[in-house]
């Protein structure tokens, strides 16, 4: 129980004084996402870029420019190329914490090899279930080998708005 709340207290520290590079404690290596190329179905304003789920950044308010935004549409999208390819153990996305949480129901995490892949040649790791303002949803990919993530709101015209996107996994070449 000690050791859980010092690790909580430094983590807060870390956070406080701009050390903390993850919205989460480390997964057991470096989140694979940050800074990463990214893209999405659409743009809803210049605030709303799908870069500002990479940057680190773990505000979850909209306002504050750290959020992406799509316009509502048809199987909204956000991917990010993670420059080459991964065995992908987990992702964890943070949803917007001003309002819309309700907004990422059954949005589902894909590992793919395209920008934006979330057709059957995709593995779907699972789907976001805690639709909280502000919640953290880890999924786990169980070693999916892709060298995009994608998250997509499938089958039904709604706004994709993300606060950040961590994505966690080992060089796809040492699981040859």
């Amino acid at each position: 129980m000690l050791l859980t709340w010092t690790w909580v207290l430094a983590f807060g520290l870390m956070a406080t004084h701009g050390g903390a590079e993850t919205c989460t404690q480390a997964y057991g290596g470096p989140n694979l996402a940050r800074g990463r190329p990214t893209s999405q179905s659409s743009t809803y304003s210049s605030d709303g870029q799908s870069s500002n789920a990479v940057d680190g950044n773990c505000d979850g308010i909209f306002g504050s420019r750290s959020c992406t935004h799509t316009n509502g549409e048809l199987n909204a999208w956000w991917s990010v190329d993670l420059g080459r390819e991964y065995a992908i153990s987990l992702v964890v996305v943070k949803n917007r914490q001003d309002c819309c949480g309700k907004r990422l129901q059954g949005a589902t995490i894909h590992v793919g090899h395209r920008m934006g892949d979330f057709s059957q040649e995709s593995f779907i790791c699972g789907a976001i279930t805690d639709l909280r303002e502000g919640s953290l949803t880890t999924i786990h990919c169980n070693g999916a080998l892709g060298r995009f993530v994608t998250i997509v709101i499938p089958n039904r015209v709604e706004y994709l708005s993300l606060a950040e996107v961590e994505v966690y996994g080992t060089n796809a070449l040492s699981h040859c």
